[in-house]
């Protein structure tokens, strides 16, 4: 597939492909949540690891990692900074003692609760010109392609 599409005219109307905008827009997302979450002394993987251990407490280190888009040698520098700074805990699995099965403490909660409007904010920004009809649209067919480019994996 071309990186741009180009459209017969007096002309060449040069219009991106999909895979060129998604990029762009996966740029600008990462760059917004940088900034804000900056302000709240995370980092943008420390922010998605806490996150998804929000929605699955107990998730081991791989798995925590594969959720989070990371190898599980970066998961493990995150997670330990995050432990360090009191805001996630790790526990041995009592079926499976080589696995850590981590958790959110309740000053992580409290920071994840500070740090998620935030996050919500750049959604918002990103959809702004964007019918409230058409958003649903929108992430379905998002989540269609994201669902079928991890059948490959």
């Amino acid at each position: 597939m071309n990186s741009v599409q180009r459209a017969g005219s007096e002309r060449d109307v040069i219009t991106p492909s999909l895979i060129y905008v998604v990029g762009r827009v996966s740029q600008g997302i990462r760059r917004e949540m940088r900034t804000r979450l900056a302000e709240c002394g995370l980092s943008v993987q420390e922010y998605t690891a806490m996150s998804v251990l929000s929605a699955r407490p107990g998730l081991s280190n791989a798995q925590l990692a594969r959720r989070s888009l990371v190898t599980p040698q970066s998961m493990i520098e995150i997670l330990s900074r995050l432990e360090s700074r009191g805001l996630v805990t790790r526990e041995v699995d009592p079926k499976h003692a080589r696995i850590l099965r981590g958790k959110l403490t309740p000053k992580g909660r409290e920071l994840l609760d500070v740090a998620d409007p935030a996050v919500a904010a750049v959604q918002e920004q990103m959809l702004a010109d964007v019918p409230e009809r058409d958003r649903e649209v929108l992430l379905e067919g998002m989540r269609s392609a994201m669902n079928r480019l991890s059948l490959g994996h």
